[in-house]
């Protein structure tokens, strides 16, 4: 396994809403770990689409899950978590995503061990980064919304399109069909 396989999300989908929640129970998933800005709610948003609350409402009642967001402040994943009912993490220093360190604490919170969990987010630097280094599933959904931190913006998306072209991913919101790591 090269160093780039570790950009290789286990799947590939639109939206968080088509993340299909019975195929993740079925293979033993008991646990999700899902980013906040551009996977749930638009980046600097506090609401949900009717689809994308209706999907989570459905995961929080089926699976241990914890918010995990790369944020300063955290305003939005408590604002999220509180109206959800769910644990939430914002983590900006030392442990934030891909570091382990968040990635741990939010499996603490969970209660459930990395084979048993999935991470699921729309950045490969930090969401498919951070989960496959430790251990989790991983599910990679298209960006919500054109708005995001600055550094996001104009840094991680630039190498991330490089990372899409040199491991020849096909998210399906740039070509037909879907890539999953055992195909990459």
């Amino acid at each position: 396994m090269g160093l780039l396989d570790n950009f290789i999300p286990d799947e590939i989908v639109r939206s968080v809403s088509d993340v299909n929640l019975d195929e993740l129970e079925d293979s033993g998933i008991r646990g999700l770990l899902i980013d906040v800005d551009n996977t749930l709610i638009s980046h600097g948003s506090l609401e949900m689409t009717p689809d994308r609350l209706a999907w989570a409402e459905e995961a929080m009642r089926r699976f241990s899950t914890c918010l995990v967001s790369n944020s300063v402040r955290g305003k939005r994943v408590r604002h999220i978590c509180e109206h959800l009912g769910c644990e939430g993490i914002a983590v900006w220093t030392w442990d934030r995503k891909p570091f382990r360190g968040g990635i741990r604490r939010a499996l603490r919170l969970t209660g459930t061990q990395p084979q048993e969990t999935a991470m699921i987010g729309d950045q490969l630097l930090t969401d498919v980064l951070g989960g496959n280094r430790a251990g989790l599933q991983t599910i990679w959904v298209e960006k919500i919304y054109e708005r995001e931190f600055i550094f996001t913006r104009h840094v991680q998306r630039r190498i991330e399109s490089w990372l899409v072209r040199r491991l020849e991913l096909k998210p399906e919101w740039t070509r037909e069909g879907a890539t999953t790591r055992d195909e990459a």
